[in-house]
């Protein structure tokens, strides 16, 4: 009996032990909750990061430390045209952590007392690190970035048209990398301010792009435009290899453009190039012309009323017309006065040749001689002498004729061929009061400046010419 009360007081006393142990460890693991729940009031759980900072049990002042020593290492990477990249730090910039209070509201935001759960489980936040840029000093290092160094800049430049001589393009515009200053600084100020660590200038439009391309509806339309006007080839012939040709180059110095864009031909340029180049060169009417006489000599003529005389501006019309419309074709100038042969010689090889000092007239039909005559000329020694040293070209052709009247004249002369080369002087006729010709009957009874001719000699000439040819008189 007395064993069983032994027994029952040792089975009880070894409870109460047992009860004492698990109310220590009960008392033990309360009080080290509260001091976990306390000291993760002011500190963040275990495996938690900010920013990828791991701020396991650290305050929130460590963490903020920590944050202040990222933004030390922070790095702009700013990404420029043509793959070039530059770079600016914090200390470029004057950067330094600010706190926001953010840091203090996450770590508020856990409940102390959930801090075992916390702990076992893994948290990562990204918060906005608030920061704070000394801007005159930003701008003055943005002032010294690559991009704002005018020697390292190219300036845009527009599609455009060229014209050069005859050939002509369309220049392609140039991208260039010419920033809009104001634009970028103020991206660059508020890129640096929201901590971000890159940014794109081209993307964010902050370059200066040129406004005209090359695929442009008015430089197309000016290029088709060229292809019509340049693609003009007018060829002028003047024979013996005399050629002008209005191509390309020559068209091309003739171009203007208008306010709207468009080519023109500068009609006072075309006019200049007639004047200088056709005109100046080939005329020949009332100039100088080298002569071969009957008898072998050489001689200079000049004046008259022979010769090629190009009218203008009527072949200035005529050639901006053929351009406008890109003709390829041979033109012929338009003409005042024309000789009967376009060549050097232009008096041909039909003419009437008359020499006074020897009281002589031939004339040639297509270089053959179908006459030679003696003739009478005008009295030098009344003031009625013949006009010689020229060219003329046969005014008229009239059979028959009566030549001058009683009225204003004094005489009223009937021909049967009549050839006026000059005014009032020409080649006839005088049978009808003349019975001799040639020597020196023209000193003394010579005519009032016509060409006293036999009746047979000047039905042959009058057979041989047409009005236009050539008559050639000297002394």
């Amino acid at each position: 009996m007395q064993t069983e009360i032994q027994e029952e007081k040792k089975k009880s006393h070894t409870g109460l032990i047992l009860v004492l142990i698990v109310a220590i460890v009960l008392v033990i693991g309360a009080f080290g909750y509260l001091m976990g729940a306390r000291y993760y009031a002011t500190h963040f759980p275990r495996n938690t990061t900010i920013n990828g900072i791991d701020v396991s049990n650290k305050t929130a002042e460590n963490v903020k430390l920590a944050l202040n020593n990222s933004v030390q290492t922070y790095v702009l990477t700013i990404q420029e045209r043509d793959g070039v990249k530059e770079t600016m730090t914090a200390s470029d910039v004057g950067m330094t952590y600010q706190d926001d209070g953010e840091v203090d509201a996450l770590l508020d935001s856990y409940n102390p007392y959930a801090w075992l759960f916390d702990c076992l489980s893994e948290d990562s936040y990204t918060i906005s690190a608030a920061v704070q840029i000394d801007e005159d000093t930003a701008r003055a290092s943005i002032a010294l970035l690559n991009c704002f160094n005018a020697a390292l800049v190219t300036s845009p430049e527009d599609a455009c048209l060229v014209v050069d001589g005859g050939e002509y393009y369309i220049k392609e515009e140039v991208y260039g990398n010419q920033l809009d200053e104001d634009k970028t600084v103020a991206l660059l100020l508020e890129t640096l301010s929201s901590g971000a660590t890159s940014v794109n200038l081209d993307t964010e439009g902050c370059y200066i792009d040129p406004t005209v391309t090359s695929d442009d509806e008015t430089l197309q339309a000016q290029m088709a435009q060229l292809d019509v006007l340049l693609g003009a080839e007018i060829t002028f012939d003047f024979e013996d290899d005399r050629i002008e040709v209005v191509n390309a180059e020559v068209i091309a110095s003739w171009l203007v453009q208008d306010e709207d864009g468009s080519y023109s031909l500068d009609s006072d340029l075309v006019y200049d190039w007639v004047k200088t180049q056709l005109a100046y060169q080939y005329d020949t009417f009332g100039l100088t012309h080298t002569f071969t006489t009957t008898g072998g000599d050489t001689i200079t003529l000049s004046g008259g009323d022979y010769g090629w005389c190009i009218a203008r501006q009527d072949t200035t019309d005529k050639l901006v017309t053929a351009v406008e419309n890109g003709e390829v074709t041979e033109m012929e100038p338009e003409y005042q006065y024309t000789a009967k042969f376009r060549g050097v010689n232009d008096i041909g090889d039909t003419y009437v040749e008359i020499s006074i000092s020897q009281q002589k007239v031939w004339c040639y039909k297509n270089g053959a001689l179908v006459v030679e005559t003696d003739c009478v000329t005008g009295n030098p020694n009344k003031g009625n002498g013949t006009p010689s040293g020229s060219v003329w070209a046969i005014d008229a052709k009239k059979s028959p004729a009566v030549l001058g009247t009683l009225d204003t004249m004094g005489y009223a002369s009937p021909v049967n061929y009549w050839m006026p080369f000059t005014g009032n002087v020409g080649l006839h006729d005088a049978d009808g009061w003349r019975s001799s010709y040639g020597g020196t009957i023209y000193q003394t009874n010579g005519s009032h400046g016509c060409v006293n001719l036999p009746l047979s000699a000047a039905k042959q000439i009058y057979n041989a010419v047409e009005i236009g040819t050539a008559v050639i008189v000297y002394n």
